[in-house]
């Protein structure tokens, strides 16, 4: 489940894996944050989170920390902080998996918390150690205690005690020292008093000769350890070291702590059985004690000892990382809380205590819950825990343990932006996919997330993604984001995706948003919105003068072929096919306003042939976005016709040729010829409409303004121009068939026809220019005077 790759890619299959395994049926199962069972998230083996530290666990394992980041190698190699930033994010999701597997566990229906009131009520001999427990369970705060407890005392992840050197025999230096320096009795006295080497001969005598010097010296790392052990949970271990380093009473000492235990004792069968445990523990915490405020013994052993009585004062000194002092306040509380309520429940054990021995020194303890224990840690002065009190995963650790993962959010949601100016670029990404998969833990363990934070973390989530190579995972976390926004951000993703993209890699990646539930037609629309805003956006205003026709023969540039392929994102599914219409007149209105008609026939060359048969099923087009588009494939069919003439001419026979090859040639030509005539006077005349595209457009739609402008000027710069280069046709063709010549007196008369406006459009468009209508003027002069030259009488068949 958590293969090598990256833990971006480990986290999604992780979450995928258990959503397709646990999710219920329903419309959002697929979501990575739809809803799942509890325990197949919080299992302690088996469970999501449990298997995202795995997934950590893998990379830390396989990379290995350097110092110095310029001295990385490969992908193998990671900067110490990415290594720690690691480390804190696997011990981070410990914490959170037992948190709310106590919270969730607590408030699930079936949670029976019990009463130790009534425990007592019912058997009056109950031991302390189950009493103990039913005090835990009823108290929602004290379990939660016991719970973070249970969690610090856990090791973090490569973490171990540490080392200690193997010593077998109680003060070996010291035993040799004093056999060694042994007075030897006189001849017949009594032999001299052996020296006391008691565990307490140092402290009876302290200004004695003392340890020897390698007990003395191996005392400290000794004390150390078993400190480390006990601060850890591991007492049975902590005892064993005691028992393989001769001081088997240093681990009875310590097993003092064990709460009496009488096993199945109750009050019908008071007989003794499984007798576990210390009776005394009331009078061996006041021993404890004092060992700990005892200044004469070294600071090692107060603080092994402050610690297995939580005696707060005396063991905060020895604490050096903000779990420490985090174990420290809360044993302390756990303990006091403990004895307080031991003490109200009363008891039979409660009552024997009073003749065992009571601790009734006066204790400092220290009130209050977690929040007055986080204030109090936020003066400690020591790095470890200054340090910790602002790094982002112990900030996180802090508000998951109050309850305030909302605020939690809010706030590192409003910090995105600035993170780049305080955290280093390598470690942004982890953590940012960090939170957003806090967000979508907690959104499938039905734990209230503010839908506005956890957008903003997953849209950043989603950048990291981008920026990291990981396009194919962007749908999936697109699909958690709330309100629709996922949509958006998805189509964000394809619009910045490779322009020269094929439309194999554009339909698969418009597939994985429909796997993951997204509307992947809001999806091509929103992206080709975006692309045509942003491209539209860059482009100046359209000039007042018409611009000069690009021909259909010259390549397109890279701003061009990103706008055409634009519209391909609407042509890959049946329901887009309307808005493809739409925006596919949208670009070839702009491209041909330019004059660039290579351009805009490109465009319409891609629409697929799906299109062109919506076109003809449809039956109303309000807007008339169907009869716009078939009047560009109109334009575009007379510039087809032109090449057909050119393709003529290019294949003219040669003077050898033969007269019926000649003949044939000519009767071709001349039907090419006649050909661009009908096409022309076809769109000029338009006997459906009051013109070429001069239907009815509505300037209260979107960009309704701007469509009637645009169409004007479209109109203004081509039919002039068709006007022209038929009228050049005729006249150049005139020669080999004088018929032409009638042609181009009628295309006058049409022309200046007022039902057709075609004259209109060669008057100047604004104030400014000329317009084309005097250089039409030149070329009906230069017709008339070779239909004079020719005998054909009067213009327009009038004879003079």
């Amino acid at each position: 489940m958590t293969s090598s790759s990256t833990p971006y890619q480990a986290f999604a299959r992780v979450l995928s894996t258990y959503h397709d395994q646990y999710s219920e049926a329903g419309p959002s199962s697929s979501s990575l944050d739809s809803p799942i069972r509890y325990d197949a998230v919080l299992d302690e083996q088996g469970g999501l989170i449990r298997a995202l530290q795995g997934a950590l666990e893998e990379t830390i394992k396989s990379k290995t920390p350097t110092s110095n980041s310029f001295d990385i190698d490969g992908d193998e190699q990671i900067t110490v902080e990415e290594h720690q930033a690691l480390l804190s994010e696997h011990r981070t999701w410990q914490l959170i998996r037992a948190v709310y597997e106590n919270r969730l566990h607590r408030s699930h229906p079936d949670f029976i918390a019990g009463s130790s009131k009534q425990q007592i009520s019912e058997n009056p001999y109950a031991s302390p150690e189950d009493i103990t427990q039913t005090l835990v369970n009823e108290d929602s705060e004290l379990s939660l205690w016991a719970t973070l407890v249970d969690h610090l005392q856990s090791r973090p992840f490569l973490s171990s005690p540490p080392p200690l050197e193997a010593r077998h025999g109680y003060l070996p230096s010291t035993l040799r020292r004093a056999k060694a320096t042994r007075p030897v009795p006189a001849v017949g006295a009594a032999p001299p008093t052996p020296p006391s080497l008691d565990p307490d001969f140092t402290v009876r005598d302290p200004h004695g000769p003392g340890l020897a010097g390698e007990d003395q010296t191996y005392q400290t790392p000794l004390l150390e350890t078993l400190l480390d052990l006990v601060r850890h949970g591991e007492l049975d271990q902590a005892i064993k070291v005691c028992e393989q380093g001769g001081e088997p009473w240093r681990g009875a000492s310590l097993m003092g702590g064990r709460r009496w235990t009488m096993g199945g004792m109750t009050k019908e069968n008071i007989a003794f059985s499984a007798m576990e445990g210390n009776r005394r523990r009331a009078l061996w915490k006041k021993s404890c004690r004092a060992i700990a405020k005892n200044p004469t013994l070294s600071p090692a052993e107060r603080h092994l000892y402050a610690a297995i009585v939580s005696d707060l004062p005396t063991l905060l000194p020895s604490c050096e990382s903000w779990e420490d002092h985090l174990w420290a306040h809360i044993q302390h509380r756990i303990e006091n809380r403990l004895e307080q309520r031991w003490h109200e429940l009363e008891g039979y054990w409660e009552e024997e205590s009073s003749y065992l021995g009571r601790d009734d020194e006066d204790v400092e303890v220290a009130h209050g819950g977690l929040e007055e224990v986080f204030k109090s840690m936020q003066g400690v002065q020591k790095l470890g825990v200054s340090t910790a009190m602002s790094d982002p995963y112990h900030v996180a650790q802090r508000m998951i343990i109050l309850g305030r993962t909302e605020a939690l959010f809010d706030q590192f949601a409003g910090q995105i932006q600035k993170l780049e100016a305080s955290v280093s670029p390598e470690l942004i990404g982890p953590l940012i996919r960090f939170f957003a998969h806090l967000v979508l833990t907690l959104r499938t363990l039905g734990v209230p997330v503010p839908d506005l934070a956890a957008n903003a973390i997953i849209q950043a989530y989603l950048t990291i993604l981008e920026r990291e190579g990981n396009d194919a995972l962007v749908a999936m976390y697109a699909a958690c984001l709330r309100e629709g926004s996922g949509e958006e951000s998805y189509a964000r993703f394809l619009r910045s995706m490779d322009p020269n993209a094929t439309r194999e890699q554009r339909l698969e990646a418009l597939s994985r948003a429909k796997q993951h539930n997204l509307d992947v037609a809001i999806i091509a629309k929103e992206t080709v919105r975006m692309i045509l805003s942003e491209a539209f956006d860059d482009i100046p205003s359209l000039s007042t003068s018409e611009p000069d026709i690009t021909s259909i023969s010259v390549g397109l540039s890279e701003g061009d072929v990103r706008l055409i392929r634009s519209i391909e994102w609407l042509t890959m599914m049946p329901e887009t096919l309307g808005e493809a219409l739409i925006k596919a007149n949208d670009v070839a209105r702009y491209f041909l306003a330019l004059g660039k008609a290579n351009a805009a026939q490109s465009l319409l060359r891609t629409l697929p042939p799906s299109l062109l048969e919506l076109l003809s099923s449809t039956t109303e087009d309000p807007e008339c976005h169907v009869l716009e588009h078939q009047s560009y494939l109109r334009l575009f069919g007379i510039f087809a016709t032109y090449d057909l003439v050119s393709d003529m001419e290019n294949r003219r026979p040669k003077d050898t040729a033969t007269k019926l090859e000649k003949h044939n040639y000519q009767k071709s030509l001349l039907g090419a010829i006649e050909r661009v005539w009908e096409k022309t006077k076809e769109l000029i005349e338009d006997d459906d409409q009051d013109g070429w595209l001069r239907f009815r457009v509505s300037r209260k739609v979107e960009n309704g303004q701007q469509r009637k402008s645009e169409l004007s000027l479209i109109r203004h710069t081509f039919i002039p121009d068709l006007i022209l280069q038929l009228h050049q046709l005729l006249i150049t063709q005139s020669n080999t068939f004088p018929e032409l010549v009638d042609k181009a007196l009628e295309l006058i008369t049409i022309v200046a026809e007022e039902d057709n406006h075609v004259y209109e459009e060669f008057l100047p468009r604004r104030t400014s220019g000329e317009g084309k209508l005097s250089i039409y003027l030149e070329k009906i002069r230069e017709v008339g005077m070779i239909s004079l030259r020719m005998g054909k009488g009067g213009l327009y068949g009038v004879r003079l």
